[in-house]
């Protein structure tokens, strides 16, 4: 039996790149960020198991479906920068 482990990074990427298609020129330098990417995984990661289990009063998704977008946001101005030449570490 093959165990099997989750990658908060690629998962938070892969998620980040389908739901923002714009950034996917600038993925290569998500791993400069590779903690708010794994954060953001993993933040995509319950949203999506609340929704198919479905939360019964719908604040615990409502928070995790803010945190996501919050994240992306926050990811797609720091890619963005980068790509641009204007973000300064």
């Amino acid at each position: 039996m093959q165990l099997v482990v989750f990658d908060s990074y690629r998962y938070g990427l892969a998620s980040l790149l389908v739901r923002r298609p714009k950034l996917r020129a600038c993925a290569n330098k998500a791993r400069w960020w590779g903690d708010i990417v794994e954060e953001y995984g993993e933040a995509v990661r319950c949203r999506d198991r609340l929704r198919a289990v479905g939360d019964s009063d719908g604040e615990i998704l409502e928070d995790y479906e803010r945190m996501c977008s919050e994240l992306e946001d926050e990811l797609e101005s720091y890619l963005s920068a980068n790509a641009a030449g204007t973000y300064q570490s």
